[in-house]
């Protein structure tokens, strides 16, 4: 889990980025949705469990999900804004991933697992 967190969370920079630096195009929405496939594959998986889900899955649900808002935000802006502009309407949706890493990283030390 430790590791979709970190590929999740760098990807969704990489995107902002890419968008703000009018390097974005259409071709560019597998390497952001790729990632969200994995990890809900994972999430499925780890709720099918043997003892159930661990307590981490709810935070790395609402993960999924921050994730997913910031790649239909990213492709709505890409069509329209770039450099400052698109860095400032993507800032929002962004810290929400972040800050939705960090609690996944949390519960996961929570159950020693990092």
């Amino acid at each position: 889990m430790a590791t979709h967190v970190d590929v999740l969370v760098g990807v969704a920079r990489k995107g902002v980025d890419l968008v703000a630096a009018r390097r974005f195009t259409p071709e560019s929405m597998p390497e952001l949705t790729y990632p969200l496939e994995r990890a809900e594959a994972f999430a499925r998986r780890a709720e099918a469990r043997d003892g159930g889900p661990p307590a981490s899955l709810a935070a790395f649900r609402e993960l999924i999900a921050r994730y997913r808002e910031l790649v239909d935000r990213i492709d709505r802006v890409r069509r329209d804004t770039s450099g400052g502009d698109a860095r400032s309407a993507l800032a929002e949706p962004l810290a929400r991933v972040e800050a939705a890493g960090d609690a996944v990283r949390a519960a996961l030390r929570a159950e020693g697992r990092i």
